[in-house]
């Protein structure tokens, strides 16, 4: 099964979680990650971690709910 017909099939509201969950929290992964091979000095990277605040909890709650969205359209699609 390829990535784009897994992507289609799931809820909107899914989908917007999961982006939300990605892009929220990967600057400041990506940041620790540089910042522990020595590759720069991130610092306190304040700025990530706030984004990554706010973001991290909204988007939990969106994949919950477009979870539950998308296996009640399964549901009813198979019946």
């Amino acid at each position: 099964m390829g990535f784009k017909l897994f992507w289609n099939k799931l809820h909107k509201v899914l989908q917007v979680g999961l982006c939300l969950l990605f892009f929220g929290s990967a600057p400041l992964l990506i940041a620790i990650a540089l910042d522990a091979l020595s590759i720069i000095d991130a610092g306190n990277a304040l700025g990530f971690g706030l984004l990554t605040l706010l973001t991290f909890y909204p988007s939990l709650v969106l994949i919950v709910v477009g979870g539950v969205l998308t296996l009640l359209r399964r549901r009813k699609n198979q019946r």
